[in-house]
């Protein structure tokens, strides 16, 4: 059985017994944010996990490196001026050329690494969700070349200027906030607008900016990963992953 397989186990009991605190009335409102978190840590280990089980090409593991290492230079660099920095544009471009769980490595790195220089504190894993999310949708919407244009790109990175910021808001309302009422909700997420939308405004200006260009760069960067075998009919299948020059068998 897969490694992975283990973290879903784990996020699973965790529902089952949130499920039946909640039927036999046990009162599990001041466990909530510990709750919380043992789920988020699990979906965090599953990312991992799958990462490790997909045997990736270490070159692949190099230029994912990279662009962590970048995108945590960028946000660090970047930390004076609220909520603006190049991280999730980043993250976008990771996820949608090199794939889904590529693109969470990246965004969950870049939380954990970079609040080394920032601040460690129960936020973190939320963050690393939220950041790993946005890897994760746009490897969803790279299979299918769904942001190829300018426009399209922009304004999907902006949008997750505010999502993330949902995302990280609930590690508060679920771990600080009693009782948990639809007004605390409100007053939460009100609080933050002004910073998603300086962290919208940035999306989409790195994505208007750097976009395309980015884009073309890394796909041309992947592709000296792969080759094409041409068949007898003239016709090229899909293309095979090499390692070290040679084809993988």
């Amino acid at each position: 059985m897969r490694k992975s397989n283990y973290a879903l186990f784990f996020l699973a009991a965790l529902t089952v017994f949130w499920a039946v605190g909640a039927l036999v009335s046990v009162p599990l409102d001041r466990y909530l944010g510990l709750l919380s978190l043992a789920a988020v840590t699990a979906i965090l280990a599953y990312g991992y996990l799958r990462f490790e089980e997909k045997k990736t090409d270490t070159r692949v593991i190099a230029i994912l490196g990279t662009l962590a290492a970048i995108s945590v230079a960028g946000r660090v660099l970047m930390a004076p001026i609220p909520s603006v920095q190049p991280s999730t544009f980043i993250i976008v471009l990771s996820g949608y050329v090199f794939g889904p769980i590529e693109g969470f490595i990246v965004g969950s790195t870049t939380a954990l690494v970079s609040n080394f220089l920032l601040g460690q504190g129960p936020w973190t894993p939320w963050q690393m969700l939220a950041w790993g999310l946005v890897g994760l949708a746009s490897g969803l919407l790279g299979a299918r070349r769904s942001l190829e244009s300018r426009g399209r790109l922009s304004a999907y990175c902006a949008s997750w200027g505010f999502v993330y910021g949902w995302i990280v808001n609930l590690y508060f309302v679920l771990g600080f906030v009693r009782p948990i009422t639809m007004r605390a909700f409100a007053v939460t997420y009100a609080a933050s607008v002004w910073f998603d939308a300086l962290h919208a405004a940035g999306n989409f200006a790195f994505a208007f900016a750097l976009g395309p260009a980015m884009i073309t760069m890394l796909r041309r960067y992947r592709e000296r990963f792969t080759f094409e075998a041409v068949g007898p009919d003239g016709l090229a299948p899909a293309r095979a992953p090499v390692s070290e020059g040679r084809p993988v068998p």
